[in-house]
């Protein structure tokens, strides 16, 4: 009896999976996407060196959750197990597993990485040097900036986002924020050289212009809180009166301190302004206003 039950409940996953993969389909070719051939993430971002300067892009749903925190350098980062994140919209669900991602320095070693294949179909592998990355995230180049950057790999590589939108894409499956790698080591046993695949399954929340773009000269030069506000103003066409506890969830923050965290959103606001984000942006009454033209 045992093979037969075996059997059964490998067709049913089989079954499972195949619904799954026409829902995908199904919603990629309502967004214009082919999917009976490679597709490439060049092909959907608009040029990068337009007038707005080099760009990189994050999917909308992570740039509006608490996918990459911002809590403080001190705090141990922790570890994750089907964890559900804080989103914006109550209609998307992020469970995640792994060890935390952070704004500092996580969020944009994997935008670099996502640019370093946008030309490449998706789940086919692309090489690049430790030095480059560090280099095109505006680091020092130095050993602890090298080592840095490859803890973020490590993290980027081992962990599992599960989204979750039926009123859009239904399920996307799990996915890691970077499929798999291979290194070539220096004589200490250090990765010097990366090939990254990105799991094909990504398209799913790039298509249909639901990502958010970011001036990368600024953005990667931003104080962790900042980014993420960043995040939110970008991902909105015009963007709506955010709540002060919605965007410390938002953040990841565990700044139980009012008065503290409130002080923390005037000095992002004030960088938001400075760096041309928005026009202006401002805390008032507990609430963070912006405009973008």
């Amino acid at each position: 009896m045992k093979p037969t039950k075996d059997k059964d409940l490998a067709n049913e996953f089989d079954f499972v999976e195949k619904i799954d993969k026409m829902q995908r389909t199904a919603y990629l070719r309502a967004k214009g996407i082919n999917t009976g051939q490679p597709i490439q993430l060049d092909l959907i971002f608009p040029d990068t060196l337009g007038k707005r300067g080099d760009q990189r892009f994050i999917p909308n749903d992570y740039a509006r959750s608490s996918l990459f925190t911002a809590r403080n350098k001190s705090q141990p980062r922790k570890v994750l197990m089907h964890e559900k994140l804080f989103h914006l919209h109550e209609n998307v669900a992020l469970l995640y597993t792994g060890i935390e991602l952070r704004a500092e320095d996580d969020e944009i070693i994997w935008l670099q990485i996502l640019s370093y294949g946008k030309s490449v179909p998706l789940g086919e592998p692309f090489d690049f040097s430790i030095k480059d990355l560090v280099r095109d995230v505006h680091w020092s180049k130095n050993g602890r900036y090298y080592d840095k950057a490859r803890e973020c790999i490590s993290r980027l590589k081992a962990n599992e986002v599960l989204a979750l939108n039926n009123k859009a894409y239904g399920k996307s499956g799990a996915i890691s924020l970077i499929a798999n790698y291979t290194a070539t080591n220096d004589n200490e046993g250090k990765p010097t050289h990366y090939r990254i695949w990105v799991d094909p399954n990504l398209i799913v929340l790039f298509a249909g212009n639901t990502f958010t773009s970011h001036r990368w000269e600024t953005y990667r030069d931003l104080s962790p809180v900042s980014r993420r506000l960043a995040d939110y103003i970008e991902s909105h066409k015009q963007p709506f009166p955010l709540k002060l506890e919605k965007f410390r969830e938002m953040c990841g923050s565990q700044d139980t301190s009012l008065t503290s965290w409130r002080q923390t959103v005037r000095k992002a606001c004030a960088e938001i302004e400075e760096k041309a984000i928005a026009k202006w942006a401002k805390l008032q009454d507990d609430n963070i206003y912006c405009a973008k033209e």
